[in-house]
């Protein structure tokens, strides 16, 4: 028998990650900020990351909603559904998306960092005020 190792961070970070995309969807939610002011971002992304316990894959979704910009994050190759992105703002180049989580029955904020970079953004997805955080790119899907 082979026995695994896991960092106490690593474990936490995957708990955090897993609780992101596993809890209950949130309502449907739409930004403030407007959509002409996103349109490096909009369409949908494939999010890889590595982390602390290995490769992880997202799915972003980012749309125009009546002149806003919309978002939703899952993780399908988990078999779990779109969670809504709650705020969605803009600091310079990079687009900044958070949403909040109830970690069994704590809420936790977490957000997504992203930046133009070529035809490709990088991330960075942050749990817990930055405690634990996980960097990675994102390609268009089907690219």
């Amino acid at each position: 028998m082979r026995l695994i190792t896991r960092s106490p961070r690593g474990l936490a970070l995957s708990l955090a990650m897993a609780t992101a995309l596993l809890s209950p969807l949130a309502a449907s939610a739409q930004s403030g900020l407007d959509a002409s002011q996103a349109q490096a971002f909009m369409g949908d992304w494939v999010v890889d990351m590595d982390t602390d316990f290995g490769p992880f894959s997202m799915t972003l979704e980012v749309e125009d909603q009546g002149g806003k910009v919309a978002a939703s994050i899952g993780a399908p190759d988990m078999g779990q559904g779109m969670q809504s992105v709650t705020d969605v703002s803009k600091d310079g180049e990079s687009l900044i998306m958070t949403w909040e989580i109830d970690a069994q029955g704590q809420f936790m904020e977490v957000s997504m960092t992203l930046v133009p970079a070529g035809e490709q953004l990088a991330t960075l997805f942050e749990t817990a005020g930055g405690e634990f955080s996980a960097a990675g790119t994102a390609t268009k899907a089907g690219s």
